[in-house]
């Protein structure tokens, strides 16, 4: 009998429990922070991809680095980096006739932070 009342006991703990955590709302976190009110569509970004990063990119590399080199350097790439894309340009590897690769780092070309939220350029620098 008291066997029983133990596992019963139990048996309804166990339940509750269980019931508890089952019907508990998980929140997911949002990718990135909202962003402020304002107008239009106030919370969401104003630079949600990497196509735009880098049309804002070409243009200020066009008003403010006019020596950007897209012979040496034709790559522009947009790496997501949370609330902001960073936006580089940049030399691909390239095999040579003989088998070798060839890695370009830095060479001087402008990268810069973009915010997704107001697209705030920042952290403005020449690779080195």
């Amino acid at each position: 009998m008291k066997m029983q009342r133990f596992s019963r006991r139990y048996l309804v703990g166990l339940c509750a429990v269980v019931l508890t955590f089952a019907t508990t709302p998980v929140r997911a976190e949002p990718d990135s922070p909202p962003c402020a009110p304002r107008w239009g569509r106030p919370g969401e970004p104003l630079v949600t991809n990497a196509e735009t990063a880098k049309a804002i990119y070409l243009a200020v590399e066009r008003d403010f680095f006019p020596g950007a080199d897209p012979v040496r350097y034709p790559e522009v790439s947009a790496r997501d980096d949370g609330d902001a894309w960073v936006v580089f340009r940049w030399r691909p590897p390239e095999r040579l006739p003989n088998g070798d690769m060839r890695v370009t780092f830095g060479g001087g070309q402008l990268a810069v932070r973009i915010a997704k939220c107001d697209a705030a350029i920042s952290d403005v620098h020449f690779s080195r």
